[in-house]
């Protein structure tokens, strides 16, 4: 526009003859002079008209340059910002993940496993860290899975990141407490379960409606009803510390009960499943057990929103009630059995199991050994013993007094539990059971669980020389150090980062799981028991739907058995969910397992 100001008001001619352009085509020369130095060479005309078009083809240089100057500014910034996942998800239906830690990798697998039939399923991760360090992560970990990960880098507890991961259109939404600060120290349970708080706070306030299906995951058991204020009812809480504390105790004292556990966790196997089935209105529960073949059917959510798990064998369906059920799907969740019970094979008056006082040898100073206690405590006779051997003997206790534990009495000794003279001082088959924990403190998880591991390999060699077997029970950290651990043991380890991110996926995926996972995994009422099979059946071949029969006689619930002879071989002889029409021969050492008051 300058340069067509000065060819109209100066007068300045197009060619030699004194031919001027219009104001239209004079701006139009300037432009393509401004735009593409070019033209300058091919120019013909008075000197007026090439001494303007010269400064115009400078000028045109600084302000092209100046423009492509923004245009590169712009997208460099677009590009970083994408780079560093600064931009906007664009999904409906996904399921976000808020925070990262050594659950995450578990976490994934589970959720491509349980939405494999989903087209288009995809999960958002928002965390604190690099998104190019997030992406090269979940690269190698899914390379064997199809999932849709799509990484966004940002604090879990501010609004403005959290607006990047749509909450509002998401399925679920998982919060996973931090275990280690910037600096790779360890954070202390309640600094965790602040963030975790802060962060259901801040997703209350990007989605206020408070339609989400939230999950998260806390470690002080006094930070729950805080927790339940902030995120409400509906939300899903794990408690990590106490529900591992638990399974611990909970598997030292029944050899197998780690493997029904990650039976029922992972999505591979078989799951835990709600339906409704309007063909059980009016039947009682003990017909609903037998109403299926392909399912084992353990209770019912009835439509006052009451978990019954299991409820009382002569209670009937009504309208709305959903069967719960153990089963490979829930498309398999079907009505298609009848009750193939041989009376004459239920052992009337099968052997009791009596409370007797016993030993307990607990091998490391973890920061859940009070919880590990109290739980205990919950379990064992009057006038049990408990001797505990670890490093960090001072301040193992902290938290608890010993004055609270009201059926067994605690010893405490200092010593390294990977020293073989150590232990071979404590008369280790003298123990009724064996729980080695890990010691983290100042190691890392590799660490922790490669000392695990050679406490375990010296346990398994005293057991060796001594001829007697120890029921030992392992606290693992890594699922990949797992099977280092194990060595074909159903009853050797607990993997406990993976079955907390096992109930974690579970619960994002079925919120009424939480009711069923409080009553399995709690001290107080039903639980999973793995019991002699003589106290159920005659030895010799039978048919599940007679080792139910036999189970609900005692007011228990039958969900599989485990066969002894195969205790080695994959899956640790646990069958979980076994098809009813099928006979299975059992003897024994076979156990029967059920869902049991005691």
């Amino acid at each position: 526009m300058v340069g067509a100001a000065l060819f109209v008001l100066g007068f300045v001619y197009a060619d030699d003859q004194g031919n001027r352009d219009s104001l239209g085509r004079t701006v139009w020369r300037t432009v393509n002079h401004t735009l593409d130095p070019g033209n300058l060479g091919s120019d013909s005309g008075s000197w007026g008209f090439l001494i303007v078009m010269l400064f115009a083809t400078i000028g045109g240089l600084f302000v092209v340059s100046a423009l492509i100057g923004v245009l590169n500014n712009g997208f460099g910034q677009m590009i970083d910002g994408l780079r560093r996942g600064k931009s906007v998800v664009v999904e409906n239906n996904h399921t976000v993940i808020l925070g990262w830690g050594p659950k995450i990798v578990t976490l994934l697998r589970e959720l491509a496993e349980a939405n494999h039939k989903v087209r288009g399923a995809c999960v958002v991760i928002l965390a604190d860290r690099d998104k190019i360090e997030m992406d090269a992560d979940v690269a190698e970990a899914m390379k064997h899975h199809k999932l849709r990960v799509v990484t966004r880098s940002g604090s879990v507890m501010s609004t403005t990141d959290l607006a990047l991961v749509s909450l509002a259109t998401s399925k679920a939404v998982i919060v996973l407490g931090p275990e280690k600060h910037v600096d790779g120290t360890p954070m202390a349970p309640h600094e965790s379960d602040t963030i975790v708080l802060k962060s259901l706070l801040a997703i209350g306030k990007v989605a206020p409606d408070g339609d989400l299906h939230v999950v998260a995951e806390i470690f002080d058991e006094t930070t729950e009803p805080v927790a339940r204020l902030v995120a409400g009812e509906r939300a899903g809480l794990i408690l990590a510390a106490p529900l591992i504390s638990r399974l611990l105790v909970q598997t030292g004292r029944q050899s197998g009960l780690s493997a029904v556990y990650s039976e029922l966790l992972d999505f591979e196997g078989v799951e835990i499943y709600m339906k409704d089935v309007p063909a059980l209105v009016g039947k009682t529960f003990r017909e609903a057990v037998f109403a299926y073949d392909t399912s084992t059917v353990i209770g019912v959510l009835a439509t006052s929103g009451e978990m019954l798990v299991p409820p009382p064998l002569d209670r009937k369906f009504v309208e709305g009630d959903q069967v719960v059920a153990i089963s490979e799907d829930a498309d398999t969740v079907t009505a298609d059995g009848t009750r193939a019970v041989d009376d004459a094979q239920i052992t009337a008056d099968g052997p009791l199991h009596v409370h007797t006082p016993d030993r307990t040898l607990v091998l490391g100073t973890s920061p859940r050994l009070p919880a590990v206690l109290r739980e205990l405590d919950s379990y064992v006779a009057p006038g049990s013993e408990v001797a505990i051997v670890g490093e960090a003997v001072e301040g193992a206790l902290t938290g608890l007094s010993l004055d609270e534990l009201a059926n067994m009495k605690v010893t405490i000794r200092a010593g390294d539990v990977t020293a073989r003279a150590l232990l071979d001082t404590l008369d280790i088959t003298s123990f009724n059971h064996v729980l080695v924990l890990s010691e983290t403190e100042g190691r890392t998880q590799e660490l922790a669980d490669a000392r695990t591991t050679v406490t375990l390999l010296y346990l398994r060699d005293i057991e060796r020389k001594s001829g007697v077997k120890v029921p030992i029970t392992s606290e693992i950290l890594e699922i990949e150090n797992r099977d280092l651990a194990a060595i074909a043991e159903a009853d050797d380890f607990i993997v406990s980062n993976t079955l907390v991110s096992l109930m974690v996926s579970q619960v994002a995926e079925n919120p009424h799981l939480v009711q069923v996972f409080d009553e399995l995994f709690s001290a107080g009422g039903f639980e999973i028991y793995l019991k002699p099979v003589e106290q159920y059946v005659r030895a010799g071949e039978v048919t599940f739907p007679t080792i139910s029969e036999a189970a609900m006689r005692r007011a228990e619930v039958a969900i599989g058995y485990r066969i002894a002879k195969r205790a080695k071989e994959p899956g640790f002889g646990v069958v979980v969910n076994p098809n009813k029409r099928s006979k299975v021969e059992l003897g024994a050492g076979d156990r029967v397992i059920v869902l049991a008051e005691d």
